[in-house]
């Protein structure tokens, strides 16, 4: 007999939330309005989430350690640079794709963390780079990737899965996968030697 997951409220509460900010907009959306879609009253609200930004935070906040904590296996294996280049940006794209909405909302909305875990964003964001950027480093050094400074072309090329973003639907006519591979192999071509 199969198990059931249970899913606590609160998981529920926050997938529908990411559902409903995926379609109008973090900023755009009232208390009110995000209580009344979620079918809860302000105050269970209030029990749930601190605030609109700590909603926010708990949507979006873990979406970059996600991606870190990935790529850190990848760029310690004894794979040559491009292989782990090329596995770093597949895993990036895959998490991209199965976290789209949330994702989607990260980009879009970031900017409005403040304090503690706006630093905490941009901390992660740094590290990741820098892993990347460390990678394209040793393929620069071993002649496999193109000369430049690596974290230059560690924002384009990371800048690059993340416009996938901006055009990818899920059923269109490219799959999940065809999407990964090809925007990977352009990624690859792009910073070969």
């Amino acid at each position: 007999m199969p198990r059931t997951v249970k899913v606590s409220r609160e998981e529920e509460l926050l997938k529908n939330a990411v559902q409903l900010f995926s379609k109008g907009g973090f900023r755009e959306t009232s208390l009110q309005v995000i209580a009344n879609e979620l079918g809860i009253t302000r105050p269970l609200f209030y029990y749930y989430f601190e605030s609109k930004e700590d909603l926010l935070w708990r949507i979006i906040g873990h979406l970059g350690d996600t991606l870190l904590e990935q790529a850190r296996p990848i760029a310690a294996s004894d794979d040559t640079a491009t292989v782990r280049l090329r596995r770093i940006v597949e895993k990036h794209l895959e998490t991209l794709l199965d976290n789209i909405d949330a994702f989607r909302i990260y980009f879009a909305e970031r900017h409005l963390l403040t304090g503690k875990r706006d630093l905490r964003i941009k901390r992660g964001e740094l590290l990741y780079y820098e892993l990347i950027a460390e990678v394209i480093s040793a393929g620069q050094q071993e002649g496999e990737l193109r000369s430049g400074d690596p974290h230059l072309l560690t924002r384009l090329s990371i800048g690059s899965a993340n416009a996938v973003l901006r055009w990818y639907r899920a059923g269109g006519s490219w799959s999940t996968r065809e999407t990964i591979s090809a925007t990977t192999d352009f990624i690859l071509a792009a910073v070969a030697a």
